[in-house]
């Protein structure tokens, strides 16, 4: 059956904060003139990743309504309030929106934000992409293989990584328990180039022609490495941070115990910290790649065990 191609907006109201503006979900839905699955693609779960708002406003900007089959819906800014602080977590209550899911409708404003999320988004779509990114100042690289491993590898990323022990209280945990074929992306982040968000893009459009959702033949998969053992190091100690690799060498294998960053203290000058490798062949997934300052607890660095990896 052939439908109208159409794109509608909507703002969905969450709340009120307390200067009396609209708290909103911002959803695009693009309609082909075909039937076909309902693809759904959020960002800014967490508000210092802003590079997943870039790749869904240039696949809005580009996809094609009159050669789509099915429904597209985007959420571009899935946490409104951490976006504008541009912090991972919600200021007004500094809870993580991406362990909260299913979400409570009388409960946090971060928890009334998943559950509007659930109610206006994740219960209306058949296959779902989620984008992450390392965040205001660290990169990172793979994609996550959950309950449909062909989708996760058409993203066309080298680096995914199946773990033994998912996060619980996030988008694709509640997407999965609903039967949804999902892919988390992590991309990006820092000075969030250019080629990481058409990367981005590349991936959703390389997804949609295995969902048969566009015409054109798929771009065959780079080799891929599949990473089972990932270790993330936090630094202890917060101070400046001087990384002995600048964020090139994320998808390189560094071997050896090596130093990652040294932390000082700026006003002592005194060496608080020296972070090193922690495997032999140690594939990097997430860095600093920036002299900046440094908390303790930050993300710091993801190395991926190479000597553990699946065997393709």
């Amino acid at each position: 059956m052939t439908v109208t191609s159409t794109r509608e907006y909507k703002e969905v109201i969450v709340t009120h904060l307390s200067n009396g503006n609209p708290l909103s979900l911002p959803i695009h839905t693009i309609h082909g003139v075909k039937e076909g699955p309902v693809l759904g693609i959020s960002a800014l779960v967490h508000g210092d990743e802003i590079i997943g708002a870039e790749i869904i406003r240039r696949v809005y900007n580009r996809l094609d309504e009159s050669n789509l089959s099915g429904v597209v819906k985007l959420l571009p800014v899935a946490n409104p309030l951490a976006f504008e602080s541009m912090t991972r977590n919600t200021p007004l209550d500094m809870n993580n929106m991406n362990r909260l899911f299913p979400g409570n409708k009388n409960g946090w404003v971060t928890e009334q934000l998943a559950h509007s999320m659930v109610e206006n988004f994740l219960d209306h779509i058949d296959v779902y992409i989620d984008l992450h990114a390392g965040g205001a100042i660290p990169i990172v690289d793979y994609v996550y293989i959950q309950n449909d491993e062909e989708l996760s590898r058409a993203f066309n990323f080298p680096i995914l990584y199946r773990p033994s022990n998912p996060y619980e209280g996030t988008t694709a945990t509640y997407a999965i328990g609903k039967g949804i074929p999902s892919i988390t992306v992590e991309v990006g982040g820092g000075p969030n180039y250019d080629r990481d968000i058409e990367r981005g893009v590349a991936g959703i459009f390389n997804v949609m022609k295995k969902l048969k959702m566009i015409p054109g033949e798929m771009t065959p998969a780079p080799e891929q490495k599949v990473m089972t053992e990932i270790a993330t190091i936090r630094p202890i100690q917060g101070g400046i941070m001087v990384p002995e690799f600048d964020f090139s060498s994320v998808g390189t294998v560094i071997e050896g115990n090596q130093v990652l960053a040294r932390t000082y203290n700026p006003r002592t000058f005194e060496e608080l910290e020296v972070i090193r490798t922690p495997f032999q062949k140690n594939l990097v997934i997430l860095t600093r790649g920036l002299f900046h300052k440094v908390d303790p607890g930050d993300f710091g660095f993801m190395l991926g065990n190479l000597d553990s990896a699946e065997k393709n």
